[in-house]
């Protein structure tokens, strides 16, 4: 039987590997010979003659024999294998338009059929047992058995590799890594982000666990290029190491601010009052903010919305006034005149009627009217229409947080670096933004939150005005716990602004419980080009990711065997025997092997539609 594959033909790679048996026979009729002569008087040319042959024949059947053993050997598995920063620059420079995805090959109807071979007998028996080297080497160790974790057959069907590379223009399409806990998304990342390190490009890592080991291989790559400047963290749980950073800094229309906070709060029905009432209170001082040429940032808004917004209307209708009116001093003093040395509320009311008697006729403002309405409004019903933000707005400004969300560049004592979303895309920095999600889900989730819709603002300008276009990398690992309304923005529009988004999540049902429905799930997945998937344990998804791969057609043997007997002669009688050759529909991959795979193995569907199996080394200093 040869190796090679024909499509035509059914392939049966797990027999005995009968070859070997046969060049082992050839080479004792061989060895036999060449003895015989030597203690035999007869003449010595017959025995050579048999020497040659059976070596002819030996060498015959070796190259088969050994390609049997080969594809057999593999399925025991692979080492697993490390690489380092320095190895892995080398890819890069070698082929710096594409990206390296470990080793592998593609995943082919001959990969299916072999697998169909295995399935369908005990596989145990055609796996085989340790190796006799290994099983002497781990004696000697004094080392127990490792029961392995998953199936490393699955990947040795093949026993030739090669370097796994995807064109970057590829990746714009977005890629998905799906994977239980522990089966390697992480590492995977590793990888991934180091790549995009050494080509020179912004990295933005949002990482809800805190993975301090996929930090520091961030770091490392940044000092293997020579500029560890290009390096920030941030992670609240260690405040005085992380820098400082201004999730509500980038924006186009000031209404952006309120819908990013807006959308975290808990909400049911679609239309909520409640979160349209926040929505409205947020703009309304983030607007007031504005007028007085002041940045809001989130310990503004917390202290407008709980303390009151008075000494803001004061402010805005000053600002303002000077705006359109120079002379507005003058004009205002007999309003001032009643109420002085009172209150502050009773001054913002002063200047309330002022604005509405004075101003607003010539020029009016509907950004400063909208302060002024909810300053007007009842404090009682205020409070409690906005009882579901001032959580929000307290986790975000609480202890160390507040100074790390809200950065004051006026703080001569706090020298720690203030950045936000442009300034790490335009300078081609590298952001490590732990959220520490296991400390504390809420907040973690919340800033995720936060973070991805200022990255949105940041997209919606590079989309609009193409400033400094060259490729953004953002890597967000358990995306589930983070995603929102403007993350699916970032995957519908993103390519357009040169962002390529490396989503990980361990379920598709993990999508579907934080957006409210398995719809938005479904259109979050549905932006996504490339899908990787390590080790699958959920139903759902395992099914979910066989039905995208493309069906194939495997092979088997009908035997039929059967006898007849005439009933009118008895004692004639006949039987037949037979074997066909017959084709049915299946799975190019099968769902159940999702949940086979061994750690750092993978099956991708890239570059629009290209199969390949890979497997992923890990990366070390």
């Amino acid at each position: 039987m040869t190796m090679s594959y024909d499509p035509l033909a059914y392939e049966m790679p797990w027999r005995p590997n009968y070859e070997k048996n046969a060049v082992a026979g050839w080479l004792a009729a061989s060895g036999a010979a060449l003895a015989v002569e030597q203690v035999s008087t007869m003449p010595p040319e017959p025995f050579y003659w048999m020497t040659g042959i059976c070596g002819v024949m030996a060498m015959a059947r070796l190259p088969k024999a050994i390609k049997l053993h080969l594809l057999q050997k593999h399925l025991r598995g692979r080492d697993l294998e490390f690489i380092s920063i320095t190895e892995l620059q080398k890819y890069i420079k070698d082929t710096p338009e594409d990206m390296w995805l470990g080793s592998g090959f593609l995943w082919e109807n001959r990969h299916a059929q072999r697998v169909f071979e295995i399935l369908k007998r005990d596989w145990t028996s055609i796996v085989g047992k340790e190796s006799t080297v290994k099983k002497v080497v781990r004696k000697i160790q004094g080392k127990r058995k490792e029961l392995p974790i998953g199936q490393p057959w699955i990947h040795g069907v093949e026993p030739k590799e090669e370097k796994l590379m995807q064109p970057l223009k590829h990746t714009e399409g977005h890629t998905l890594i799906v994977g239980t806990t522990g089966s390697g998304k992480t590492r995977m990342f590793d990888i991934l982000i180091s790549q995009a390190i050494m080509r020179g490009e912004a990295v933005i890592i949002i990482d809800p666990k805190g993975d301090k080991e996929m930090r520091d291989n961030a770091r490392r790559a940044c000092e293997a290029m020579g500029q560890p400047e290009r390096f920030v963290s941030f992670h609240p749980a260690f405040p005085e190491e992380s820098v400082r950073i201004d999730p509500l800094r980038n924006f186009t229309r000031v209404t952006e601010i309120a819908s990013r906070l807006a959308a975290l709060i808990p909400s049911e029905a679609g239309a909520d009052p409640f979160k349209s009432f926040g929505w409205q209170a947020l703009n309304n001082i983030a607007q007031g903010l504005i007028i007085t040429h002041d940045r809001p940032n989130l310990t503004k808004l917390r202290r407008f919305l709980e303390g009151g917004a008075a000494g803001l209307v004061i402010r805005s209708v000053q600002a303002y006034s000077e705006r359109v009116r120079p002379d507005w001093e003058a004009e205002a003093a007999p309003f001032l005149e009643k109420v002085k040395n009172g209150s502050r509320e009773k001054i913002a009311f002063a200047l309330m009627r002022f604005y509405y008697e004075i101003i607003q006729p010539e020029h009016p403002n509907s950004d400063l009217e909208g302060l002024l309405s909810m300053f007007q409004h009842d404090q009682t019903h205020f409070s409690k229409m906005v009882a579901n933000l001032l959580p929000i707005m307290n986790m975000l400004t609480s202890g160390e947080l507040g100074p790390l969300l809200s950065p004051d560049s006026t703080d001569l004592s706090d020298e720690r670096q203030i950045t936000d979303s442009a300034k790490i895309i335009n300078n081609a920095q590298v952001a490590y933004l732990g959220l520490d999600s296991l400390t504390d889900n809420m907040v973690g989730s919340a800033m995720g939150s936060i973070f991805l819709s200022d990255l949105t603002a940041v997209a919606g300008d590079r989309y609009n005005y193409g400033v400094n276009n060259k490729p953004v990398n953002i890597f967000v690992d358990e995306a589930a716990e983070v995603i929102n309304d403007p993350f699916i923005q970032l995957l519908n529009k993103g390519r357009g602004a040169k962002l390529r988004l490396f989503v990980a999540t361990q379920t598709f049902a993990d999508f579907a419980a934080r957006l409210g429905s398995k719809d938005k799930a479904l259109q979050v997945l549905g932006n996504i080009n490339n899908t990787f998937a390590l080790r699958i344990v959920d139903g759902e998804t395992q099914e979910y990711i066989a039905d995208n791969l493309p069906k194939t057609r495997l092979k088997y043997v009908m035997r039929t065997q059967g006898q007849n007997s005439d009933g009118k002669e008895p004692i004639m009688h006949g039987g037949n025997q037979g074997e066909r050759l017959m084709e049915e529909e299946a799975d190019l991959f099968p769902a159940q092997l999702l949940g086979m795979l061994p750690n750092l193995e993978y099956i991708a569907k890239i570059s629009g539609g290209t199969i390949v199996k890979g497997r992923l080394p890990i990366l070390t200093q």
